[in-house]
Formats: C-alpha cells, sequence, structure tokens
C-alpha cells in the first residue's frame, strides 16, 4: 500500500468518528438520564477537528492544523479520564485523579523543552495518558469479571465502548511512542500507519455497536 494510499484511508477516518457519533445521537433517549449521554457529544467534537485538521492540512496550513491535533490529543485523553471517574467504582477515583496530574505534568515538560526540537508528536504525554487508559481498561474487565454485569456483558454499553478502546489504545501504543522515530524510516512507518489507522477504524465501529445494541448500564 503506498503512502497516497495512507493518507486517503486516514482522512476518511472522520466518517468512521461521524457515524459513531450521528449513531449516538440518534440514540440518546436512551442515554439521556445517564453520563453516556455525553459521549455522542465529545464524538461530534472530535469529527468537527478532524474536518478542521483535514481542511487546514489542504490548505498547507500545517503548523496551525498541528495546534489542533494537539488540542484534540488533550481533550480526547481528559475526556476518556473523565469517563473513567464516572465508570469505575469509587475506590479508583485516586488512580484516575493522578493520571490527569501526570499527564497535566506530562504536556507541560513536553512543550517546555521539546517545542523547538523537531519534535513532530507528542509521544511523551500521550504515552503517559495512554499507559493510564490502558490501566484504566484493566480495571473496569476486572471489575466486570467480579460482578453480576458479565452475565449480560453482550448488551452493556460500557463493555463495547471499552472493547473498542483496548483494541486502540493497547495496539497502537508502541507505534505512538516512537512515533517520532518511526517517522524516520517511511518502510517501517508506513505498515505500522495502516494498522493503528485500521484499529481506530476498528474502536469508532465498536462504539457504533455500542449506541445502536448496547443499554444503559
Amino acid at each position: 500500500m503506498t503512502g497516497s494510499t495512507l493518507v486517503l484511508f486516514t482522512k476518511w477516518l472522520v466518517a468512521a468518528e461521524a457515524l459513531a457519533a450521528i449513531s449516538g445521537i440518534l440514540t440518546w433517549k436512551k442515554w439521556k438520564d445517564c453520563y453516556l449521554k455525553w459521549l455522542p457529544f465529545y464524538l461530534a467534537v472530535i469529527s468537527v477537528l478532524e474536518i478542521v485538521n483535514r481542511t487546514l492540512e489542504h490548505y498547507s496550513k500545517f503548523d496551525t492544523a498541528n495546534v489542533i491535533t494537539g488540542v484534540e490529543v488533550i481533550f480526547e485523553v481528559f475526556f476518556i479520564n473523565w469517563f473513567f471517574y464516572k465508570t469505575l467504582a469509587t475506590n479508583k477515583h485516586k488512580i484516575i485523579i493522578a493520571g490527569c496530574t501526570f499527564y497535566t505534568i506530562s504536556c507541560i515538560f513536553e512543550r517546555t523543552f521539546f517545542i523547538d526540537t523537531g519534535y513532530y508528536f507528542a509521544s511523551l504525554s500521550y504515552t503517559v495518558g495512554n499507559l493510564f487508559i490502558l490501566i484504566y481498561l484493566i480495571l473496569f474487565f476486572i471489575e466486570l469479571v467480579n460482578s453480576d454485569k458479565l452475565l449480560n456483558f453482550k448488551k452493556l454499553t460500557v463493555f463495547w465502548i471499552a472493547l473498542g478502546m483496548l483494541m486502540f489504545y493497547l495496539g497502537t501504543f508502541p507505534f505512538y511512542g516512537l512515533y517520532n522515530e518511526l517517522a524516520k524510516d517511511l518502510n517501517l512507518f508506513v505498515p505500522l500507519a495502516w494498522i493503528s489507522t485500521s484499529l481506530n477504524y476498528s474502536m469508532y465501529l465498536l462504539f457504533t455497536i455500542a449506541f445502536i445494541w448496547g443499554k444503559p448500564q
């Protein structure tokens, strides 16, 4: 697969994001009385930011597009932290607060010391955020296995959402952690980028299944 095909494949990711957002909005009556009601709007914001980003790249406004990407990633990580704050048992909240704190510190550190070094992708802060998200996911599945909800997990909306996140964040952990180094060798970078983007598609399709198939907790 060529790099140009990968670019096109990546650009169409916004369609999967929008599909998930629309599915959540169309089924919003199911979620209006619980915290899941905010997830479709989160996905809508992500979709809009992606469209803005692609438009800027089309007009070669790459510096501004990189800023938008940074804002999108920060928004994404903090929203997922909030999501698991609402999902996990209250005795896990300290871990999530610690995750937010370490992520914030890593963002400040990265933007203070690496901003003018040709450091294209914010790998350090993203890796910290990704690591804590994986910890939350492990805690979620442990809670699920040890609860009565396991008996009807196929209808549990949060199960499908967590499964999608697990596939993406675990599968892409090495790729984004080493992004700046991998980008120096396109023969290695392009195949891994295909895998990463495919996992991203999978996550949003599982979000869509969650909204259509799932029920509130």
